[in-house]
C-alpha cells in the first residue's frame, strides 16, 4: 500500500517536477528515503515533525525511524549544497536574462525547548522589538536566504525562493561541540558565494540589514554581486583618493578627505531633495570610500532625514512597531544605482522577513524534534528545499494555467491581487489530492477486527 501510493505521488505532477529537478543527486537508497519525506510534508498540516512525514507516508511500516534521520543526517547534509545549486540554476531560468537577480539574507531565532539540542543557546530575538516580546529567545539561529522571483502572470509581484540555509553556532558552543567557528556574516557570505558560483553570467544585488555591514561579508565580494544595506550613522566617509601626482614620493594614498558620517552631514542645506515616498523626510547622495570596512572600493550612501522628528521626545519602555527614526543611512557597492533605486532595494528586504514567517507556518521550519547538529541541518534543509521546489512548481504551472483563484479559499479577501506561501501550499496539496492522493492512515483493519474480537468476548463472572 506504501509503495503504491509513493508511486502515485511520484507520477504526480508535483512529484514528476521534484524527481526530474534533482534527478541523479542522490542515490536510490536516498531517493527512496527522500520520497516518503516528500510525500508526508506536502500533505502535512498543523505541527509539522519528522515523524509527522512517515506516519502520513506511510513510512512507518517500511523502515525504522531512526534510518530516516540517518538520511537527514547523511546523504541529504552531504549533499545540500548540490540539491540548492539545482533550485538556484531553476529559479534563475524564471528571472529575465536582461533583469538582475534580487537575493535577501537574514536570520531568525527559533524557540526550542530542551537542553540536549546541539547549537540552541539564548540568542538574540529579532521580532521581539517590533512585537514587544521577549528580546532573547533560547533556540536556533538560522541565516537563510531568498531568491525574488517576478511572477509574469501577475506584474509587479514576486514570491521569494529559498536559496540557502546555514545554521549558526556561538563561539563558545562551537568549541565545545568541536566544529569551526563562522560568524553570522560569514555564513551569510557563503550562501552569496554558492548563489554567485551557480550564476557566473548573471548580475546579483543582495540585500540585508545593518548586521551584514561588516568586514567578513563585504570584502573581496565576487564581480556579479552587489549589496544594499544599512550605513553607520557614526561611520566615516572619506572621498576618493586623488590621483598621484608625477614625482611624488611615498606610497600611493588610500582614501581622500573625509566627507563626514550621516550624522554630521544631516545639515540644512539646498542639496537635500523630497523623499520619494515619505511626506516630510528629504534625502541626499554622496559616493566615497568607506576605509574601514571597505577599504579601495567606492561606494554610494543614501542620508534620509527627517527634520520633524529630531524634536520629539524619546519614548521609554517598549519599541512600537514601525516608529522611523530621525535619521537613517543606506549604502550600496553598485555606485550606478540612482537613490530611489537603493531606497526601493532595501524597502523590498522585507519579503526576507515574510519568508520567516512562512517558513514558521508552511514549510515547518524548526518544529522538528532533532538534537543532532546534522539532523538539525539536515531536516530544515530537507522543508526548505521542498519549498523552494513547491513554488518552482506553482510558477511553472500558473503559467500554463490562467485560471488560478486567489479568493477562492479566503474569499473575504477581495483586495489581493497576487498570490502568497498560502496560495502555493493549498494549491499543491488541491492538486494532489485530485490525483488521489492523500495522507495514509496509521490504523488499519486490522486493528479494527481486533477491537470487535474484544467487544464481543463474554464479561468475567464475579
Amino acid at each position: 500500500m506504501e509503495d503504491t501510493a509513493v508511486d502515485a505521488f511520484l507520477t504526480s505532477s508535483f512529484g514528476t517536477f521534484a524527481m526530474t529537478l534533482w534527478h541523479g543527486v542522490l542515490s536510490a537508497p536516498s531517493w527512496h528515503n527522500f520520497t516518503y519525506l516528500a510525500y508526508g510534508w506536502a500533505l502535512a498540516c498543523g505541527r509539522q515533525t519528522i515523524t509527522a512525514y512517515l506516519w502520513g507516508s506511510g513510512a512507518a511500516q517500511v523502515k525504522h525511524f531512526s534510518r530516516y534521520y540517518a538520511f537527514l543526517g547523511g546523504a541529504l547534509y552531504q549533499r545540500r549544497y548540490q540539491l540548492w545549486a539545482r533550485v538556484i540554476r531553476c529559479g534563475a531560468a524564471l528571472v529575465p536574462a536582461d533583469v538582475v537577480i534580487d537575493v535577501r539574507l537574514d536570520d531568525a531565532t527559533m524557540k526550542k525547548t530542551g537542553r540536549p539540542i546541539q547549537g540552541a543557546d539564548h540568542y538574540r530575538n529579532g521580532a521581539g522589538t517590533a512585537r514587544q516580546e521577549y528580546r532573547t529567545l533560547w533556540g536556533l539561529n538560522l541565516v537563510w536566504a531568498i531568491m525574488r522571483i517576478p511572477l509574469t502572470m501577475w506584474p509587479g509581484h514576486h514570491l521569494s525562493l529559498p536559496s540557502g540555509l546555514e545554521l549558526y553556532f556561538k563561539e563558545t558552543l562551537a568549541n565545545k561541540l568541536k566544529v569551526p567557528y563562522r560568524s553570522r556574516s560569514a555564513l551569510a557570505r557563503r550562501i552569496v558565494d554558492h548563489v554567485a558560483a551557480e550564476l557566473p553570467t548573471r548580475a546579483i544585488h543582495v540585500a540585508t540589514d545593518g548586521g551584514y555591514a561588516t568586514q567578513a561579508f563585504l570584502r573581496a565580494l565576487p564581480s556579479n554581486v552587489d549589496v544594499v544595506g544599512r550605513f553607520l550613522l557614526t561611520a566615516k566617509l572619506y572621498q576618493l583618493p586623488p590621483p598621484r601626482v608625477k614625482g611624488q614620493r611615498g606610497a600611493p594614498r588610500k582614501k581622500g578627505a573625509v566627507i563626514g558620517s550621516p550624522k554630521t552631514l544631516a545639515t540644512p542645506s539646498p542639496a537635500w531633495h523630497p523623499h520619494p515616498q515619505e511626506a516630510g523626510a528629504v534625502i541626499q547622495s554622496w559616493v566615497g570610500i568607506w576605509h574601514s570596512v571597505l577599504p579601495g572600493r567606492p561606494i554610494r550612501i543614501v542620508v534620509v532625514w527627517r527634520p520633524h522628528r529630531e524634536d520629539s521626545k524619546k519614548p521609554t519602555g517598549k519599541k512600537a512597531f514601525g516608529r522611523l527614526k530621525p535619521l537613517e543611512a543606506f549604502f550600496s557597492t553598485d555606485v550606478a544605482l540612482s537613490p530611489h533605486a537603493i531606497l526601493a532595494t532595501y524597502a523590498d528586504r522585507w519579503a526576507m522577513e515574510i519568508d520567516i514567517r512562512d517558513g514558521h507556518a508552511y514549510y515547518g521550519v524548526a518544529q522538528d524534534q532533532c538534537r543532532k547538529l546534522e539532523h538539525i541541518v539536515g531536516a530544515n534543509t530537507l522543508r526548505l528545499l521542498l519549498a523552494a521546489v513547491r513554488t518552482l512548481w506553482f510558477i511553472v504551472t500558473s503559467e500554463q494555467h490562467a485560471d488560478v483563484a486567489l479568493q477562492r479559499c479566503r474569499p473575504w479577501y477581495r483586495h489581493k491581487v497576487a498570490p502568497s506561501q498560502f496560495d502555493v501550499a493549498w494549491a499543491c496539496r488541491e492538486v494532489l489530492h485530485e490525483e488521489g492522493i492523500f495522507p495514509i492512515p496509521r490504523f488499519f483493519t486490522a486493528v479494527a477486527e481486533n477491537q470487535q474480537d474484544i467487544d464481543e468476548a463474554k464479561p468475567i463472572a464475579a
